[in-house]
């Protein structure tokens, strides 16, 4: 094991200094940007990562970016030789702080797990067909990180090494990145956006999985369409309009070497500060009214629904079920029961779950057992997983997978993509979906989908 040093320089944020604004300089391959949006209070930059592992085939790939000694001492690369390895676990066990963080994220992995990825959770055996053809999970290991408070107006400039001057020397580097040129920006356009499902097919399934619930194999299952389309704007400026139309707690941006991820996610998967864990899922959706009479009544509409509640109780339980699996008995609770959140186009109800991690459970036990969300599955989870793989026709991809970072202070948070745009290959794809239980609409379901996608459509116009 090593043992990494931290240093840190903190200062007020001047005028002018956005996350945005850095972020312009330090784009390039494996940057990404956590993005609180004005919602939460830290947002994060992390660049120039020393090493990125992924899963392609089943099979864990490894990049080495630049040289990192401890890396390189502990013989973390044997690691991967072996397939079908949740490397970025193993990779953790190399590495230790050795010293106090000063926020949550200070260094460590940060990417994602494609829903696919977590099918091998729960055991379900895909047949569904893959046309994105992206990798099943993706984390760079960042030594390098930006960090915003927003309620300090602070600025954390981060780094770690195996040394403190070593650690030191990055800081420096990281001051002298700040001035790099910033890309230019081409404009590019966006073809027509069609759904792999016409209206009459989605409410075919629908009904489909109505039927199923008659018969009592699941109790709810989430159905998603696919909208894709061409598209050769650059994902950073869909980003940055994204996060304007529609700013979200936990939004991200992830630049690959030939793909994109944009999201404006408002969903936390799961939340980790030493021993204390949290979950928010996110069941009952209304539109926003056009002023804020019509606002009063779609929110009273939704609190009002017997159909919403009992989507959202059904979720509720299966993530106490699922944080069961990892917490102290007892220490599970609800911390909130159907709170209102509001966005720029829906409105949302949420509950907050909680609870204290047994003593030898790690960050990577509990993703195990609470990925992928049970508000974008369904309850029960297999069996519902095993339905929306017969009911959809492609892979999910990152469309309610799960993005974040790991600290390697053991800390993490990870969001539900949702509100998610994948661009890749001049292409863009996202998706929406609901949940149905017994008394859905089949129209209404439908009609939900278009709500919940009109922030992305206007982000590409």
């Amino acid at each position: 094991m090593s043992l990494l040093k931290i240093e840190y320089e903190k200062r007020r944020l001047a005028a002018g200094e956005t996350l945005q604004a850095f972020f312009n300089h330090l784009r390039g391959q494996y940057a990404c940007l956590l993005e609180s949006c004005g919602k939460g209070r830290y947002s994060y930059i992390a660049y120039d990562p020393f090493l990125v592992v992924w899963s392609e085939n089943d099979t864990v790939q490894l990049l080495q970016l630049k040289n990192f000694d401890p890396f390189k001492k502990s013989g973390a690369g044997r690691i991967m030789e072996r397939p079908e390895s949740l490397a970025v676990s193993d990779l953790f066990e190399e590495f230790r702080f050795n010293g106090s963080a000063p926020v949550p994220f200070c260094g460590g992995a940060a990417g994602y797990f494609s829903y696919d990825f977590g099918t091998r959770f729960v055991g379900v055996r895909q047949k569904v067909f893959d046309d994105t053809l992206i990798p099943t999970y993706l984390f760079g290991f960042y030594d390098k990180v930006f960090a915003f408070d927003h309620e300090e107006g602070a600025l954390y400039v981060i780094a770690v090494g195996e040394t403190d001057l070593v650690a030191r020397r990055k800081i420096d580097e990281m001051k002298t990145d700040l001035f790099r040129t910033v890309y230019p920006q081409r404009k590019g356009e966006v073809g027509e956006l069609t759904s792999n499902l016409s209206r009459d097919a989605y409410l075919r399934k629908v009904e489909l999985i109505k039927d199923l619930l008659r018969k009592g194999e699941t109790y709810q299952v989430n159905l998603s369409q696919r909208f894709s389309g061409d598209c050769t704007k650059p994902g950073w400026a869909i980003y940055k309009r994204l996060a304007a139309v529609n700013p979200s707690p936990f939004a991200c941006y992830f630049e690959y070497p030939d793909f994109s991820i944009v999201s404006c996610s408002p969903e936390l998967l799961l939340r980790k500060r030493g021993l204390k864990v949290e979950s928010r899922p996110i069941k009952g959706t209304a539109p926003r009214g056009m002023n804020e009479a019509e606002d009063a009544v779609n929110v009273a509409r939704l609190l009002a629904s017997e159909k919403e509640n009992a989507e959202l109780s059904m979720i509720t339980d299966l993530v106490r079920n699922d944080l069961g699996k990892v917490c102290k008995v007892g220490s599970v609770k609800v911390l909130g029961h159907r709170e209102i959140e509001k966005y720029s186009h829906v409105v949302h109800t949420v509950s907050r779950v909680g609870g204290e991690l047994e003593d030898k459970k790690t960050v990577f036990d509990c993703l195990q057992a609470i990925f992928p969300g049970g508000s974008i599955t369904g309850c029960p989870k297999k069996r519902t997983m095993e339905i929306i793989d017969q009911l959809e026709d492609y892979k999910r991809g990152v469309y309610t997978g799960s993005a974040g970072y790991i600290s390697f202070s053991g800390d993490c948070d990870f969001n539900i993509l949702i509100r998610t745009m994948l661009l890749k290959d001049d292409k863009v794809y996202f998706h929406a979906g609901g949940g149905i239980v017994m008394d859905s609409d089949p129209l209404r379901e439908y009609e939900e989908t278009l709500d919940k996608v009109l922030a992305l459509r206007s982000a590409l116009d």
